[in-house]
Order: structure tokens, then sequence, then C-alpha cells
């Protein structure tokens, strides 16, 4: 189910604010997972780097070293795209926040008044401006 019909499936201003706390936290965890992921490669590409390094120094034959840096290089590069994946992710994180509390601030009054009414609310069509 995609992000746009969990959120179509809030039927009421609390289901709303439950699936947009939800989504949040979700992709504030996604972000942390990137981020630490990205950081693993780039620990597992500085060692592959200094293996080439301690193998050149041992004069390990030229193909065996060179297949270790170019691994050490293909991890950089995985890890600059996570880097770019977890900027992404973090500008995703704002903006799901920015989306809860906009949502929150420009209905929580609403709400609030409902909950607190000592009267029921009437059916929706009764507040439809024509």
């Amino acid at each position: 189910m995609s992000t746009t019909e969990t959120l179509k499936d809030a039927a009421n201003y609390a289901a709303l604010r439950t699936k947009l706390a939800w989504l949040t936290h979700k992709v504030h965890a996604h972000a942390q997972t990137v981020t630490t992921l990205a950081s693993d490669v780039d620990d597992a590409a500085e060692q592959m780097l200094d293996a080439a390094e301690t193998m050149k120094a041992l004069a390990v034959d030229d193909a065996t070293t060179a297949e270790f840096a170019d691994a050490a290089l293909t991890m950089t590069g995985v890890k600059d795209a996570a880097g770019a994946y977890t900027s992404a992710a973090d500008s995703a994180s704002a903006a799901a926040d920015d989306a809860k509390a906009t949502t929150e601030n420009d209905h929580g009054g609403i709400a609030d008044a409902v909950t607190t009414s000592p009267v029921d609310m009437a059916e929706a069509t009764f507040y439809t401006q024509q």
C-alpha cells in the first residue's frame, strides 16, 4: 500500500494524525538506517584501501593489489551515493515533520474543540458551505 493510499484511508483528523505520526517515524528510521549504512561502507572502503597499500608495500603482485584498490574505489562510490541518499532522506524527514506540524497547527484547534464540546458534532454535510 502506498503512502498516498494510506493517508487517503484516514477517515478523520485523529486517524490522519496517527498516520502522519507513523509515517514521520518511518521516514526518520529509514534516514537513520541509511546514515548508518553509509558510515559502515565508508569504514569498509578505508579498510580495503589500507589492505591494498599494505599488500603493495609487501610486494604482493600488482593484479591482487589492484583488485583491492578497485574494490575500495567502488565502495567509495557507494559511500558517496549513500551520502546523497542520506541527504535526500534528511530532506524527507524534515518534510514529514513539516506535514505533521502543519496538520496539527491548522486543524488541532478544531479537533480540540470537537473533543471538548459538550454536544456531539452534526453530520459532515451540515457544515458544508454552498
